[in-house]
């Protein structure tokens, strides 16, 4: 029991420990909002990079940068792998547990319902987390682009530095 507990307890915990950065948008004004995706570049030689995608060219990609708040441009030819949020995923962590609770109404039957009810509740809240997010797998860089603060390239009037 002592051990049930203290897995629930650590699910909680790892699940309410999930957060998107504060400029991704909810999930219905996807369409309105200003700012690029979340990227997580995994690059082949050097460390990876978390920020916002800028922009995006045949060569390069632009990316704010969330620990230093500057730009940084990386060339594609460098870059191993990515992850592409451009939402904030849906948060269903309370539904671990609420959920274990109600197998108790079953009675005896609870031993075999409480499982299913753990699988399946652990099976959404993975699943919602990983909503509205793409990989290189998914998509291609020219489709990356659409996700950018600046899709069609970076205008010749604003400097990189400037970005915030």
């Amino acid at each position: 029991m002592k051990t049930n507990i203290a897995l629930i307890g650590l699910l909680i915990f790892f699940f309410s420990s999930c957060k998107s950065p504060a400029y991704l948008p909810p999930s219905d004004k996807i369409g309105v909002n200003e700012y690029g995706s979340y990227i997580r570049i995994v690059r082949k030689t050097a460390s990876n990079i978390d920020g916002e995608l800028i922009a995006i060219d045949t060569n390069e990609i632009v990316v704010l940068t969330e620990d230093t708040k500057e730009c940084i441009t990386v060339p594609i030819s460098e870059v191993e792998r990515f992850k592409l949020k451009y939402a904030a995923p849906r948060n269903y962590g309370w539904t671990i547990p609420v959920f274990i609770v109600y197998p108790f109404i079953h009675g005896i039957y609870s031993i075999i319902t409480m499982p299913i009810h753990l699988i399946v509740t652990i099976t959404v809240t993975v699943t919602g987390q990983n909503a509205f997010t793409y990989s290189d797998k998914d998509m291609t860089y020219d489709k990356l682009r659409m996700f950018a603060r600046f899709p069609q390239g970076i205008p010749p009037h604003i400097d990189l530095a400037s970005i915030k």
